[in-house]
This record gives C-alpha cells, structure tokens and sequence, in this order.
C-alpha cells in the first residue's frame, strides 16, 4: 500500500490507544496513520 500523503511504504501495524486496541497502517517514511476509522471520516468529508 502506498502512503496518501508522500508516496512512501506502508506497513500493518497494531496500535494501542487509551482503552482498546486497534490495527491500521503507518507510513515509514512520514508517519501517517490510516485506519477503518479516518478512512470513513475522509470519505464523509468529500460529500
């Protein structure tokens, strides 16, 4: 998977956050976090 923001390598990662925890992708070269959840909220914002 290519990164939205600059090009870069995405890899699958686990992330924990305060109270669950979650699996999205990160960027290894500029750090960009996508998951399910800020997929949706990205597709909500273009209508």
């Amino acid at each position: 998977m290519k990164c939205y923001r600059c090009g870069g390598t995405m890899v699958f990662e686990k992330f924990f956050g305060i109270c669950e925890e979650f699996f999205g992708w990160r960027c290894i070269f500029c750090g960009e976090i996508v998951d399910k959840v800020i997929l949706e909220n990205r597709l909500e914002q273009k209508r």
